[in-house]
């Protein structure tokens, strides 16, 4: 497959150059032009995700996600991203079984479960 770009040219303010070389160091990607390309990447999918498929951005704080690294780097998840989604899958699985039939049965597909308590942990 041959590979094919096009140069585009941006101009940014300096103090996001100077963010942009911070991720560009602390990621090792050999140039700003690829931290571009990686985040512009990374924009897309965010914002254009398949049709069977919404994203979620959920903010952590550096501990959870520490925890939430040290948890794949043990070998618990392939990834964070898979150790989030399996962590609300089973959350829902769960509140869903607290409503017992009942409550299901008179729900409508697709519809939303409304549901009180802590978010998931």
């Amino acid at each position: 497959m041959v590979d094919t770009s096009e140069r585009v040219t941006v101009r940014i303010p300096q103090e996001l150059l100077e963010k942009l070389k911070q991720i560009q160091q602390a990621k090792e990607t050999p140039t700003i032009s690829d931290t571009i390309r990686d985040g512009l990447e990374q924009y897309i999918e965010l914002n254009l995700p398949p049709q069977n498929v919404r994203k979620v951005v959920v903010e952590l704080s550096r501990q959870d996600n520490s925890r939430l690294e040290e948890f794949v780097r043990e070998g618990n998840s392939v990834s964070v991203d898979d150790a989030v989604r399996s962590a609300v899958r089973e959350y829902i699985r769960g509140r869903i079984e607290q409503l017992g039939p009942t409550a299901r049965s008179h729900r409508r597909e697709g519809e939303p479960v409304a549901a009180e308590g802590s978010p998931p942990p």
